[in-house]
């Protein structure tokens, strides 16, 4: 008769933390499915998630807090395949637009299912919910009418708080914390749609290969994890954007340059708002047809999206599918119909 292993008690768990030793991979996975069903007290979850900051976390502590919070979520089924997150970790400091809000809607526009996973902002000015809600859609309709939009428009908007509910156990201590934790690492990570495809944005370098080595782990069909210059959580038309790619468990490191996508290098200083009613019309501009950086932006994060879903063989190929979107109005329309049926 084998003698079944038991798991890890919460101390023994907080207690290795603290000491700096990193946990299995399955061993964060059990302290995170205690956290998300309401096991721990506020000061065990605080002492959880400042001893794995202070330590820094690991692939397999970020991979076993994602499974986790994918067993808790909501789920958002789908008849379309081929599915692209375009959600982003946030947090690089840059007080741009919602480029990866407004990509969103081009990628679907040009005929890819995007289920867009977010939220409001927290160390933003204006989280993907937060603009999505000033340019009409309802951020809180509910899962059927979410599947809906999916299934009928190929767009829809995964909200956080509604399509993950357990993490009402840690949004008051993550507020009174007031640092990054491992939660923000979780949510491109933790598609409620199972995108197969991802575009995800890091802002911070040292991120950058956490996150796409977590992927590997995790399974993905292909996702394209990018750094701009500047350490701008996009892919920039100021620069070079680093780039690795996943795919088959497999990871490819290259370079794109804004001629990449045949356009002109730009500063982004001409992307800033102060809120996400500045944000929401410069989407509207960009979609009504407006040239300028904002377009470019979009055009390059778009075929980015494109390009990763694997509807166009290069990044070129990808930004004229983009542009495409954009000027035959598609974009525009894709957006009024989204508002529409979010709001029915």
């Amino acid at each position: 008769m084998t003698q079944q292993t038991m798991p890890p008690t919460i101390a023994a768990i907080l207690g290795q933390i603290s000491a700096g030793i990193n946990l299995a991979q399955d061993e964060m996975t059990t302290a995170i499915d205690r956290v998300m069903s309401g096991e721990l007290s506020e000061s065990e979850i605080a002492i959880l998630l400042t001893a794995l900051r202070v330590k820094g976390e690991t692939v397999g502590e970020v991979a076993g807090a994602a499974i986790a919070m994918r067993r808790h979520m909501t789920p958002i089924r789908s008849q379309r395949s081929g599915i692209i997150d375009t959600c982003g970790t946030g947090g690089d400091g840059w007080r741009t637009f919602n480029v990866s809000t407004a990509a969103a809607i081009v990628t679907a526009a040009a005929g890819v299912p995007v289920a867009k996973h977010g939220n409001r902002a927290v160390s933003s000015r204006s989280g993907s919910a937060d603009v999505l809600a000033a340019l009409g859609v309802n951020i809180e309709a509910d899962v059927p009418a979410v599947e809906r939009c999916l299934d009928q428009l190929g767009i829809c908007f995964c909200y956080a708080p509604l399509l993950h509910p357990a993490m009402r156990q840690v949004s008051a201590i993550r507020k009174r914390l007031g640092v990054p934790t491992i939660f923000n690492l979780l949510g491109p990570l933790s598609n409620p749609a199972g995108a197969p495809f991802q575009l995800l944005g890091v802002g911070k370098p040292h991120l950058h290969e956490l996150l796409a080595e977590s992927l590997a782990r995790l399974g993905t069909t292909r996702s394209l994890v990018v750094t701009g210059e500047g350490n701008f959580d996009e892919v920039t038309i100021a620069g070079a954007t680093r780039v690795t790619e996943i795919a088959a468990g497999n990871l490819r490191r290259f370079t794109w340059r804004p001629a990449d996508f045949g356009l002109t290098p730009s500063p982004l200083d001409a992307l800033f708002v102060s809120g996400p009613e500045e944000s929401a019309a410069m989407i509207h501009r960009v979609l009504a047809g407006e040239r300028g950086g904002a377009r470019d932006i979009v055009v390059a994060n778009s075929a980015a999206a494109i390009y990763t879903a694997g509807q166009a063989d290069a990044p070129l190929a990808a930004a004229k599918i983009a542009a495409d979107a954009i000027d035959s109005g598609a974009a525009r329309d894709l957006l009024e119909q989204w508002a529409e049926q979010t709001n029915q």
